[in-house]
């Protein structure tokens, strides 16, 4: 702690912190389980961590923190969410979006309540909109954080805004009607908060509020790429967890899409979906030259043999991790604008940017046939990854941004 920060409730020698995730953050194997960990590593540093993971489905014979990391006590709930028909009344009442209502908070705080009974904190780090609006009169500490690393109201703008084709009425009606409420929302939290956390300058400026602070998306840094040798023929990869709705759709338009645009290009042009919950994609196995890989325990072999990794995201918040992890592994990439938005890349520089699929077809076939240009691009993919994206970077942004909001 700096010399001017107040001492802690008790004085103690460090503050001591409540933290909420909405995931684990052990193992690293999706996007949300890296920031969760990027974010309790920088805790961590400057602060004894009791941590609370709400509703995440991961397996629970595997401790939920890093091993390299130290956190005073864990403890992970998961109650199973109100029946739909039920879920929608609550956000009716309530004037909360269904995302919000659905989840069991009365079961959430009675658990919480027995963990921390006795317990006192300098601060509270809200791992999500959800936990902060759900908690805030529940979890208390003269300092309160709320990581935002989604703004909803963005995300959900992107949706509308994208074709309708192929999406479900109900959803997309309902999208429209939370919209509001989302701002609502985000809106409550600025007002409270003593910092709001996002991920990157264009989420900060579109929040908006003064105490808006950004903390990075990062990737662990698997060190320098090793030289690349071109698979005889084209093999796009699309990694994601298909799990959210944003993903599953980039999924479908790079099959439905991108895949038939690139063999008429290419007839021997391959597409492999990677990645947890892909039994989401069942319907689109028998594709031709698709290949639903599914999870797989390193995503090295799959980005090795890749002609580029493709990001054709039509709506989503944050920034893409995996972005992130072909920068890292120097790898080719082809995005939407969407897909690499918040990591400062630029179009024919880091990656290239297409916006539909004959174009991003098109791209991936030139990246095939000139090898030298696309090493260019990984080669400066990879320098803007270790200027900005390294895990010290997350880390570094969370310990300045405590010691900060305790001083």
């Amino acid at each position: 702690m700096p010399a001017d920060a107040p001492a802690p409730a008790g004085g103690r020698a460090r503050p001591r912190a409540l933290v909420t995730l909405p995931d684990v953050a052990w193992p690293l194997d999706g996007g949300k389980r890296l920031r969760c960990a990027g974010v309790l590593r920088g805790l961590a540093e400057v602060a004894d961590v009791d941590l609370a993971v709400l509703h995440s489905r991961a397996p629970e014979d595997v401790a939920p923190v890093p091993p390299d990391v130290a956190v005073r006590r864990w403890t992970r709930t998961a109650p199973d969410p109100l029946p739909r028909s039920r879920a929608a009344l609550q956000a009716a009442r309530h004037a909360l979006p269904v995302h919000v209502a659905a989840q069991r908070w009365d079961e959430v705080r009675e658990h919480l309540a027995a963990w921390t009974a006795g317990q006192q904190y300098d601060l509270v780090w809200f791992g999500g909109l959800d936990h902060a609006v759900a908690l805030e009169g529940d979890l208390a500490a003269p300092v309160r954080v709320v990581d935002c690393d989604d703004v909803e109201t963005e995300k959900w703008r992107a949706y509308l805004r994208g074709p309708a084709t192929g999406v479900d009425r109900t959803e997309r009606l309902q999208r429209r009607v939370e919209l509001p409420l989302w701002g609502r929302v985000q809106r409550q939290v600025l007002g409270w908060a003593d910092a709001v956390v996002v991920c990157s300058d264009v989420d900060a400026a579109r929040l908006g509020g003064p105490s808006t602070v950004v903390v990075p998306n990062t990737y662990p840094d698997p060190g320098p790429p090793a030289p690349r040798t071109p698979p005889a023929e084209p093999v796009v990869v699309v990694v994601a967890n298909y799990a959210t709705p944003q993903n599953v759709d980039a999924a479908r338009a790079a099959a439905l899409g991108v895949l038939p645009a690139l063999r008429a290009l290419a007839p021997t042009a391959r597409l492999r979906l990677v990645g947890r919950d892909a039994d989401r994609l069942e319907d689109l196995r028998g594709l031709p030259g698709l290949d639903l890989v599914g999870p797989v325990p390193s995503v090295d072999a799959e980005l090795a043999g890749a002609t580029a990794v493709v990001v054709p995201m039509r709506f989503g918040g944050g920034t893409r991790l995996k972005v992130l992890e072909a920068f890292a592994r120097g790898v080719p990439v082809v995005s939407t604008a969407l897909g690499c938005e918040g990591v400062g890349a630029r179009d024919g520089e880091h990656l290239l940017v297409r916006e539909d699929a004959a174009s991003t077809a098109a791209a991936v076939l030139d990246l095939h046939r000139d090898p030298a240009r696309a090493d260019a691009l990984a080669r400066a993919a990879r320098a803007l990854y270790e200027r900005s994206f390294t895990p010290a970077a997350s880390t570094g942004a969370v310990t300045r941004l405590v010691r900060d909001v305790l001083a």
